[in-house]
């Protein structure tokens, strides 16, 4: 039956009444297709709440009131994934003094145009509430964790002060999963690395069997499994145990065709992430692969001078990373063009989170390094956008701005698909629906910026005992490889610190259980005691060596002030001379003026490579005063 003109335009029109009003209308520039591998001029793109709509042309009327977000001379990408990050770190190493918290992490991704993040081994209780709060807070990137990864005892992961599901037997899988699946994970994460790079010693980990039965559990799960694998052999090994991913790729031997047909008939995908293995390499040969603009904004300004000074110091010349990498930068590129060539899946990922692999420019960095592999721009954004999507299991909602997929997307000037260095230029970023607020970053970042307080003593009198602000909290080598000491703080019942704790063997450069202090979380608050001649302790504990440490601001990484003192189990008064403190550790000498105190840290140390005295500490100090 034919139709008349007028009941197909009223047909038309009928469908138009039904479309849903946009809450966001994205105007101009162009749009990446990853499926399509390209990008084409882009009229309009509507979003109705935090779902894409769909495009329209571009003489479409749009509803009034309807915000607007222009995006001529930019190209519209689909939001990017990190499928491999850490999220409670922030990527300045142990030798950054800077505090960051993971929440932002989170926000640096994002205002990077990173909205979905993957956590591939962390605390329960920190990221699955961390997960939770993601989803509602529109200034973080998405998180997915798997909580725990699943290793040997003494494997890789286990030197974390990180809760591991460490299995030995069978049975030990299913005990672990019967703790882990309350808390909902995402992927299950499984360890296969045997050690003997860059210096580190041999571990032990999963045989045949335990990452059949860890792969094989995630599976009736309906979870998808990554294995953390470093080397060739490690590779085969979880391909055939029916790993989903392979996070790391091949870093020690070279990709081959054996490798490539096992992976493509199981459809295991790749996710390199070779951030980790070159940003210190690149540092470490004075490229900072972090000078730029919008790494500046987003970043804490101590991790961003971190990342880029032009002489890192002796921390980066002993990174087993660097120095594993220094010279192994064609083999990598060449192990990931040897995948994609192939044809197989490759998703992007940095290990963000690890030293000189910052949350959010990681990414980017990455991105660099897939087209520096002999991937095209276009690739490597499909490989951070539907690849990711497509390897975490989400491509029905994400990956692309698809109609019905979720709203995130990131504006950036120029055209990325052309010259992958404007993914740093980044103008605009949308997360569900709604454009995220760079302001707010700019605004504390501005803050950082400024001159801190400054409390002048000069009268030892006059001054409270030791109230500048700020608590002592537990400070403990689980912070570091191997660490296994503990501490906890006891009510004070009027002095100014209790605690009591227990030393124990592991970290090889001198394990150490105490409490530290700073009087702003931020050390945005410091005491000029210039005027004064020392620091001075009313206190008792265990008759074991204890060490002093003054935190100054001018103090950037662990070449701290210290100095040694003799506790007793009566009570004592113990006058430590500004003169007396050394600095020790790694890093810059600074030169002490007394000007810029911190904080302070008292804790049981024991020296380093040496035999360790084990046992049980207690510290009770009454008052801490400068005289």
């Amino acid at each position: 039956m034919k139709h008349s003109p007028l009941a197909s335009l009223l047909s038309c029109a009928a469908l138009l009444a039904q479309d849903p009003a946009p809450t966001l209308v994205v105007r101009g520039g162009r749009l990446f297709d990853p499926a399509a591998l390209a990008a084409h001029p882009l009229g309009q793109l509507w979003i109705a709440g935090d779902k894409v709509l769909g495009e329209r042309p571009a003489d479409t009327a749009i509803p009034a009131g309807v915000p607007v977000l222009d995006a001529k001379g930019c190209t519209v990408l689909p939001g990017l994934f990190d499928l491999h990050a850490h999220i409670a770190v922030h990527g300045g190493g142990y030798s950054l003094a800077a505090r960051i918290a993971p929440e932002e992490n989170l926000e640096t991704a994002l205002l990077c145009g990173v909205t979905n993040v993957v956590d591939l081994h962390g605390d329960p209780a920190l990221v699955f509430p961390l997960r939770e709060r993601s989803r509602r807070d529109p200034a973080l990137a998405r998180l997915w964790c798997a909580g725990g990864a699943f290793t040997v005892p003494k494997g890789h992961a286990t030197q974390f002060d990180i809760p591991a599901n460490e299995i030995t037997e069978v049975a030990d899988v299913d005990k672990c999963f019967a703790a882990l699946m309350p808390h909902k994970p995402d992927v299950i994460k499984l360890i296969l690395e045997h050690g003997q790079w860059g210096g580190l010693p041999a571990m032990p980990t999963l045989d045949d069997e335990l990452a059949r039965a860890v792969v094989a559990a995630a599976h009736g799960q309906h979870l998808r499994a990554w294995s953390h694998v470093w080397s060739l052999p490690e590779a085969k090994t979880a391909v055939a145990a029916g790993v989903d991913v392979l996070a790391h790729g091949v870093f020690l031997g070279e990709v081959d065709g054996e490798l490539l047909l096992a992976m493509r008939k199981a459809g295991t995908a790749y996710v390199p992430t070779l951030a980790v293995v070159l940003a210190s390499a690149h540092a470490l040969q004075k490229k900072p692969p972090f000078a730029h603009a919008l790494a500046r904004e987003v970043l804490h300004p101590e991790l961003y001078a971190y990342l880029n000074d032009p002489d890192p110091g002796p921390a980066l010349a002993a990174s087993p990373m660097a120095r594993f990498a220094k010279t192994q930068e064609p083999l990598f590129l060449g192990n990931l063009k040897a995948v994609a060539a192939a044809g197989l899946p490759v998703g992007l990922g940095t290990d963000a989170g690890n030293p000189f692999v910052p949350h959010g420019p990681g990414v980017l960095f990455e991105l660099e390094l897939y087209v520096a592999a002999g991937l095209s721009p276009s690739q490597a954004l499909r490989a951070a956008t539907l690849g990711s999507a497509t390897t975490l299991g989400i491509a029905d909602r994400a990956g692309s701005l698809a109609a019905g997929k979720d709203a995130d997307l990131v504006l950036v000037h120029g055209d990325p698909t052309a010259k992958i260095d404007d993914v740093w230029e980044v103008a605009d970023v949308v997360k569900a629906g709604r454009r995220v607020d760079r302001a707010a970053a700019r605004a504390r970042n501005a803050l950082r910026g400024k001159p801190p307080e400054v409390i002048a003593i000069a009268d030892a009198a006059a001054q409270p005992a030791f109230g500048f602000g700020g608590a002592f909290e537990t400070s403990t080598d689980r912070v570091a490889p191997g660490g296994k000491s503990s501490c906890e703080l006891l009510p004070a019942d009027g002095s100014a610190l209790r605690f009591r704790g227990e030393i124990k063997a592991g970290f090889a450069y001198g394990p150490w259980a105490g409490a530290s202090m700073l009087f702003h979380p931020e050390r945005r608050r410091l005491v000029d005691a210039s005027a004064l001649h020392g620091i001075r302790l009313e206190l008792r504990g265990t008759d074991r060596p204890l060490t002093l440490t003054v935190h100054c601001a001018a103090v950037k990484d662990f070449n701290i002030f210290t100095a040694t003192l003799h506790p007793k189990a009566g009570t004592q008064t113990i006058d430590v001379p500004f003169a007396d403190l050394r600095q020790i550790g790694y890093g810059r000498k600074v030169e002490w003026t007394a000007k810029d105190i911190t904080g302070i840290a008292l804790e049981y140390r024991c020296v380093p490579f040496a035999k360790v005295e084990e046992g049980a500490v207690e510290l009770e100090v009454a008052s801490i005063r400068f005289y």
